[in-house]
């Protein structure tokens, strides 16, 4: 039996499963868009190299 068909078995699990997976998708989005952002509007990949580059 699969980690996953326990998780399904078990009604805490699957309650589990239905927070956590949509939680961990909206988190990764969320982290790919302001990456995106970044790169379009700051030519940069993370947010120390803009802030260091305002200050120069």
């Amino acid at each position: 039996m699969t980690a996953l068909q326990m998780f399904g078995i078990n009604p805490l699990g699957s309650f589990v499963l239905a927070l956590v997976v949509p939680l961990v998708v909206v988190v990764f989005g969320t982290y790919l868009g302001v990456l995106g952002a970044l790169q379009t509007f700051f030519g940069e990949s993370s947010w120390q190299d803009v802030s260091t580059g305002e200050e120069e």
